[in-house]
């Protein structure tokens, strides 16, 4: 038994989705945006060979049929997205740590004992995370039939096929997005732990670090894009609270995504500014003292330091440029505008309907 377990563990700790699209040879965006396709297609390929998207047949059964064929084009969507974010972020995070390795600053030994756990983690959390995403996958959507006093949901027999897709799918998405916001938030807690191990910053030339500042973009746009395309469930009132939940720990997680890889980083910003503020500050008073006692050069050196001393107070603590900050603003607002687009689509439905 002992055995079996190693084994399962060591299988599991050499598993890379970013192989699968590399075997292939695209990339997690080309991939990503092919499975989507291929799913959309193949899902109406099925409907219209059983003759379930004729005019007459959609006319018959209203606007619930065509919901539920949307939300089987929809969570297939998402499902596939988040396969190909994970990707993503596993190439994201290899390409920030051989930029890390350029840099002089950046301990070895601390490097690679960092690189050995990102995106490796124990089994027996991997299997909490899922278990967790699987609750969330089976009962969110049936908790919301509670809610509105709709039971047909837990009857199978009542079910359309379009349904039996959402009840597969469903907890599969739920597994994924919790292994999605964990590998992400994980990742970044170690690569907070990286930037306070820097040996020193460059206070002059802060793009050294930008690695730390894109990964945290990218955990960012990764999450919330996710949260836009879910947010357009809102067209079905009975998911309103389950999007209003989606939306505001998503919006936690890509917070936590963004600001863990440049929060150390901006500690030692701090640090480093303090420790040159410091050294300035003792230097421009023996330089008074020099330039009093009519010292060559002393005029000539203080100028020097004031300069310095105001380009070192005026370096920004926190790594993060101001257009990253708007970006992730305009991110913020993604999830709006796609719940505003679902209700516009739920409208157009209606008058076609009727």
């Amino acid at each position: 038994m002992a055995k079996i377990s190693q084994r399962l563990e060591l299988m599991f700790h050499n598993a890379r989705l970013l192989r699968l699209f590399r075997r292939f040879g695209v990339s997690p965006f080309r991939g990503g945006l092919v499975l989507c396709g291929g799913w959309t297609l193949l899902v109406l390929l099925v409907e219209g060979m059983a003759g379930r998207l004729t005019p007459a047949y959609v006319q018959a059964e209203g606007e619930g049929f065509i919901i539920e064929v949307a939300m089987a084009v929809l969570l297939g969507v998402f499902l596939f997205y988040v396969i190909a974010a994970i990707a993503a972020h596993e190439e994201r995070t290899i390409k920030s740590i051989r930029a890390l390795r350029a840099l002089d600053e950046m301990p070895v030994d601390e490097l690679n004992q960092r690189v050995e756990k990102l995106g490796r983690f124990p089994l027996w959390r991997m299997i909490i995370v899922c278990a967790v995403g699987l609750v969330v996958g089976v009962g969110a959507p049936l908790t919301e039939f509670l809610i509105v006093g709709n039971y047909d949901a837990y009857t199978p027999a009542l079910w359309p096929p379009e349904v039996y897709v959402h009840r597969i799918i469903g907890p599969l998405l739920g597994i994924a997005v919790s292994l999605l916001v964990h590998a992400i938030v994980s990742d970044s807690v170690q690569f907070w732990k990286l930037a306070r191990r820097l040996q020193s910053v460059e206070l002059t030339d802060l793009r050294r670090y930008a690695p730390f500042t894109d990964q945290g973009l990218t955990n960012a746009a990764i999450i919330m894009g996710f949260v836009s395309m879910f947010a357009f469930l809102a067209i079905v009132d009975r998911y309103l609270i389950l999007v209003a939940s989606v939306m505001a720990y998503g919006s936690v997680a890509a917070l936590l995504g963004l600001l863990l890889p440049v929060w150390g980083l901006r500690a030692r910003i701090k640090a480093e500014k303090e420790k040159e503020i410091r050294w300035c500050q003792a230097r421009i008073m023996a330089a008074k003292t020099a330039m009093k006692a009519n010292r060559q050069g002393a005029t000539q050196e203080l100028a020097g330091l004031l300069t310095y001393l105001r380009d070192v107070e005026g370096v920004n603590s926190w790594p993060v440029a101001p257009g990253g900050i708007t970006r992730f603003g305009l991110f913020l607002l993604i999830p709006l505008g796609s719940w505003s687009g679902g209700a516009m689509v739920e409208r157009l439905l209606d008058l076609i309907i009727d």
